[in-house]
C-alpha cells in the first residue's frame, strides 16, 4: 500500500515537473509563435519534407496517442492539414485504426490481466460485454458512431469480449472512415481562404452529408436488427 502511495507521489511530482518545464519553455518563447498560421505551416511543411519518413512518424504518433488515451481529432485535422485531403482521410484513418488495433492486442494477449481488473468495475465495459453477445458486430457500429462511451474504453474493452480480432478491425475502419472524411473536407475547405466559392460549398455539403449520415447509420442498423428479429 505504501509502496502505490509512492508510485503515485513520484508521477505526481514528475507531472507537476513536466508542466513547469512546459511553462517556462512557453515563457521564455512567444506564445503567439507556436499557435499562428505561420507556425503550423512550417510545421506541417517540415512533416511533408521528410517524405515516407513522415508519413511513418505520424502514424505510429497517431497510433500511440491513441493507445494512450489521446483525443484522434487532433491528429486527424494535423493529417488532412499536412497532405490534404485524400491522402490525409486515408492516413489519418489508418493511424486511428493502427492505434485502435494496438490496444486491442494489448488488452487480448501483451495486459490482459491488468486491464481486465482495471475495466471489470466500469459500468460501460460490461455493456459493451454483453452488446457483443448479444449484437455481435453491430455493437462496435453503434459505440464507435454514437460517443456515448469514449473511444479508448472502447479500444482496449473490446480485447476483453469474445469478438474477433478481424471483425473488429473491419468493422471499425468502416465507422472511422466516414466521421475522419467528414473533419477533413470541414477543415481543409474553411483552411482555403483563396478557394473557389463553388467548390467550397460542394466539399463542405459533401462534409455535411458525411456528418448526418454518420449520425444516422446506428439508427439504420438498429432498426434494421429489431425487425429481423420479429
Amino acid at each position: 500500500m505504501q509502496k502505490k502511495q509512492l508510485y503515485k507521489i513520484i508521477i505526481l511530482l514528475l507531472a507537476v515537473i513536466a508542466i513547469g518545464v512546459l511553462i517556462w519553455i512557453l515563457g521564455k518563447n512567444k506564445v503567439s509563435e507556436f499557435i499562428s498560421i505561420e507556425f503550423l505551416r512550417r510545421f506541417t511543411g517540415r512533416i511533408r519534407d521528410l517524405g515516407f519518413l513522415g508519413v511513418l512518424l505520424y502514424l505510429l504518433s497517431f497510433a500511440i496517442g491513441t493507445m494512450l488515451i489521446l483525443p484522434s481529432l487532433p491528429f486527424a485535422l494535423l493529417g488532412g492539414i499536412t497532405y490534404g485531403t485524400v491522402r490525409g482521410i486515408i492516413y489519418a484513418s489508418i493511424g486511428d485504426l493502427l492505434g485502435a488495433s494496438m490496444a486491442f492486442i494489448v488488452a487480448r494477449y501483451i495486459g490482459r490481466g491488468r486491464i481486465e481488473k482495471r475495466l471489470k468495475r466500469n459500468k460501460a465495459f460490461h455493456e459493451i460485454d454483453e452488446g457483443v453477445k448479444q449484437e455481435g458486430w453491430r455493437i462496435v457500429v453503434l459505440t464507435r458512431m454514437v460517443p456515448v462511451i469514449p473511444h479508448w474504453l472502447q479500444n482496449y474493452a473490446y480485447g476483453l469480449t469474445a469478438i474477433s480480432f478481424t471483425t473488429y478491425a473491419f468493422v471499425s475502419l468502416l465507422c472511422i472512415v466516414p466521421g475522419t472524411a467528414a473533419w477533413i473536407f470541414a477543415v481543409n475547405t474553411v483552411g482555403k481562404s483563396q478557394a473557389d466559392a463553388k467548390k467550397t460549398v460542394i466539399y463542405l455539403a459533401i462534409a455535411g452529408v458525411l456528418i448526418v449520415g454518420v449520425s444516422y447509420l446506428p439508427r439504420w442498423i438498429y432498426k434494421k436488427k429489431m425487425l429481423g428479429t420479429k
